[in-house]
């Protein structure tokens, strides 16, 4: 890691290796602002070659946080993703590829191969920028905390629109829903009998004939790879057979804005034909409610203009694929 010297502080850091969460907060409320909690650290490393942070005195590792680093199914099918784990270890693990496929493709385009051997999920989240989150917002995931004696869960999108949290809480987990698991109220589709089951399952199959689903995740930078993103969207929408909307979640962000869903756009677009009039509507939304920051790399405009092409460009092609009456 390069430092300018004025920037290294008086002492050289000391790393602290807690093997607990309550170890580590116990620690970061010793040492407050003096401390910091690290996972990957590679987010932090560029704040601090590049001045926009000063190096802390003291390093709370959470590399040994056997409870961080894990990933399991709980009997819903939702995906509980400890906060520590590496993102090149979520891409590579079998059941992450089978049924998180657009998580797995979002990462695949986090910065380098050997930076992705380091960064954490959970780190790229806490940014509250990290090129993940739109895939992780339309995947409605939600996200657990603690402060060492009281846990919570919160969805994510509620998490990025509150304030910033309290610098010794830590983020534990990632919990993303699976298609197909779950109900719309929550509850699992499981039958109490055979013939029961028979009926749901030729019911689920012959409704899986009629719908079109489309995911997508596009993020445009300066180069391929290891660059702040311009624009970072993703998406996900299932056509009913007539062509018209039967569910849809969109999502943008980029650069310095903190990514949100079009969740206003989403509500009208619910029951209506995807066609030419709908997406043109849908491309004029994005572009007013794409909350866009401008920096060296590109301005707002751009920005909105960019953020609306790709994801009509996706819609089209669902709509394409989705054929039916209101297809061109």
């Amino acid at each position: 890691m390069s430092v300018p010297m004025h920037q290294l502080p008086e002492q050289q850091p000391s790393v602290w290796q807690p093997t607990s969460v309550e170890e580590a907060i116990q620690l970061k409320h010793k040492w407050g602002k003096d401390a910091v909690l690290v996972a990957g650290g590679t987010w932090l490393r560029t704040r601090w070659e590049n001045g926009l942070a000063p190096m802390p005195q003291h390093f709370i590792s959470l590399g040994r946080i056997l409870v961080l680093s894990g990933l399991t199914v709980n009997s819903q099918g939702q995906v509980h993703i400890g906060a520590a784990l590496s993102i090149a270890d979520l891409m590579q693990n079998e059941l992450v590829q089978q049924k998180c496929g657009l998580l797995v493709q979002a990462c695949s385009e986090i910065a380098a191969p050997s930076i992705r051997n380091l960064a954490s999920i959970g780190g790229n989240v806490m940014t509250r920028t990290g090129d993940l989150i739109p895939a992780l917002l339309v995947m409605d995931a939600q996200i657990t905390c603690t402060d060492g004696q009281n846990e919570r869960m919160i969805a994510l999108k509620d998490w990025l629109a509150a304030p910033q949290v309290a610098p010794d809480e830590i983020m534990t987990g990632i919990i993303v829903p699976t298609g197909g698991l779950e109900s719309s109220d929550g509850t699992e589709n499981a039958a109490k009998n055979p013939e029961d089951t028979k009926s749901t399952d030729g019911q689920l199959a012959a409704a899986a004939e009629q719908e079109s689903t489309h995911e997508f995740y596009l993020k445009v930078g300066r180069r391929e790879a290891f660059t702040p993103s311009v624009v970072t969207v993703a998406g996900r929408l299932s056509l009913q057979a007539d062509g018209t909307v039967r569910s849809i979640a969109l999502a943008a962000g980029g650069g310095n804005a903190v990514p949100a869903r079009f969740t206003d756009l989403e509500a009208g677009m619910i029951g209506k034909p995807l066609n030419k009039a709908t997406l043109q509507m849908l491309h004029k939304g994005v572009i007013a409610d794409f909350n866009a920051v401008a920096d060296d790399y590109a301005g707002v405009a751009y920005r909105k203009q960019t953020a609306a092409n790709l994801i009509i460009s996706e819609c089209f092609k669902a709509m394409r694929k989705g054929g039916g009456a209101y297809a061109p």
